[in-house]
């Protein structure tokens, strides 16, 4: 189930700010596990399944993927563009993409030629040396692309193998699909907390979506989801995540104890491996909002590990996905169970 989500999720276009391109596919899949749905007014995606008790509890990762922004149309059927959100810019030169303008333009991202080049340039390469080749006459390119249209790399998601999966967007679909993977869990475990799962705009960029969509919905306590740096050959193993290795749980004085204490003792007891990400500053992530809302929540962040992150082939592990699902549904059931002022004493 997860794989095939997650397989025509990162087909989907959701670039940052632009989140509402596919309306329907978000409520598609959730709703069979919750009650009700809502956008709130920043635009984040909020699913509900209502509990007994008066405590609620919010999932949370950032729906939004990287993508570029049309800011200029050039004479011959080029095209200027500036990334939205922060991209690998050594990876976009001669990537294929598509243009959501009045109708689906194809294009690829060109350089100027190499001979042009000075020493070193080719090490920083800036996205204004760079452009996009429609193929397209004037009249045909004005007709359909206008200034603040927006792109992504044109990207399959395919499988490796059986378990790792490439595609475009996995920063953060990957964390939606471990939403997804605990409320099917769920719907197998005793819980009596209302529980929200919010889809949140805009991580890539300003973070705004987490922080509103928190104040909206004011949960009692909070998981966050986001990816982190896997390894691959040319890193250092002790820096770096391991892909198929499963959750990487965040460290830190800024993720409560009680709850990082629990999360360890339910994978212990599910047999999952886990890996410890130390995290003595800021995340990088939605946690900060999510922490710091109203009068703060008690928050932790569970990363999936992920190859090659911020380019158009993010690589990770369906196992992972469904590991930390798993988990997280299992905590839920645990801790309603329990009681919350030992949990959460500090």
């Amino acid at each position: 189930m997860i794989q095939d989500f997650l397989l025509e999720y990162c087909s989907k276009p959701f670039v940052s700010g632009f989140e509402q391109m596919t309306p329907e596919f978000l409520p598609n899949s959730f709703m069979p596990f919750c009650d009700t749905y809502e956008n709130d007014n920043r635009g984040s995606y909020i699913f509900c399944k209502k509990g007994k008790a008066s405590r609620s509890i919010m999932l949370e990762a950032h729906v939004d993927e990287l993508g570029f922004m049309i800011t200029e149309l050039l004479p011959g059927g080029f095209l200027r563009f500036s990334p939205v959100g922060y991209y690998n810019t050594l990876f976009l030169d001669s990537q294929d993409v598509i243009i959501y303008g009045k109708q689906e333009v194809p294009g690829v991202i060109c350089a100027r030629p190499d001979k042009h080049w000075k020493e070193n340039e080719i090490i920083n390469l800036r996205t204004d040396w760079l452009y996009i080749d429609t193929g397209l006459t004037d009249e045909e390119l004005e007709c359909l692309v206008r200034p603040g249209d927006v792109a992504l790399i044109r990207k399959t998601p395919q499988m490796l193998d059986e378990d790792i999966m490439c595609a475009r967007g996995m920063d953060d679909k990957a964390g939606v699909a471990v939403m997804l993977a605990a409320a099917k869990e769920l719907e197998n475990l005793p819980h009596s907390s209302t529980i929200y799962y919010s889809a949140a705009v805009q991580e890539e960029g300003p973070g705004l979506g987490g922080q509103i969509a928190t104040y909206k919905i004011h949960p009692d306590i909070a998981f966050a989801f986001d990816v982190g740096h896997g390894w691959t050959e040319d890193l250092p193993r002790d820096e770096m995540l391991t892909v198929g290795g499963g959750p990487a749980l965040a460290i830190g004085g800024r993720f409560h104890p009680g709850m990082v204490k629990k999360f360890i003792s339910i994978c212990e007891e599910l047999g999952i491996n886990y890996q410890l990400e130390p995290t003595p500053a800021a995340s990088g992530t939605d946690a900060e909002s999510i922490q710091t809302n109203r009068d703060g929540v008690p928050v932790l962040l569970i990363s999936i590990p992920l190859r090659y992150m911020h380019t158009g082939v993010e690589t990770g592990s369906i196992s992972d996905i469904e590991k930390i699902g798993k988990t997280v549904a299992h905590m839920i059931s645990r801790i309603d169970q329990e009681n919350w002022e030992g949990l959460l004493c500090y």
